[in-house]
């Protein structure tokens, strides 16, 4: 159910003024930092640095309707398909945590059934151990 949104030549100049403007600019600052004492260099950055700005809007204009409609049609594509992902994940991970609750319950189950079950035997090992014991008080008192 993906759209295609068209991309004309004059975007994609927009879009590389755009970028070329944004690596100007911060280009234009490592001149202005290494060589603070020199008035020719510093002024001839900053003008390209205000030239980048003048890119940067060209670039916008260039880009306009067309780049603006082509993100918000990403976002919301994109929003989407984070929508459907988190719906998937969430019902996998509801899956996961009733079959844990299952095996848990299952797992109570088996054990409460072995500990009745020693519980059992410990009884009858323990009237086997006071019936031998008090057929052997009986025959000291026999005696």
């Amino acid at each position: 159910m993906e759209t295609k949104q068209e991309v004309t030549n004059k975007f994609i100049v927009g879009l590389t003024l755009i970028i070329a403007s944004l690596v100007i600019g911060k280009l234009v600052l490592i001149p202005i930092i290494l060589f603070t004492q020199n008035l020719k260099w510093e002024s001839a950055m900053i003008i390209t640095y205000i030239f980048s700005w003048v890119i940067l809007f060209t670039g916008i204009g260039f880009a306009g309707w067309e780049g603006y409609r082509l993100v918000t049609h990403k976002y919301r594509e994109y929003q989407r398909r984070t929508i459907e992902q988190v719906k998937h994940h969430s019902r996998k991970a509801a899956e996961h945590t009733k079959n844990a609750a299952y095996k848990t319950k299952e797992m109570a189950n088996k054990t409460r059934c072995v500990t009745l079950q020693g519980v059992d035997r410990l009884k009858k090992n323990l009237r086997a151990s006071e019936k031998e014991l008090m057929k052997g008080i009986r025959r000291k008192r026999g005696l």
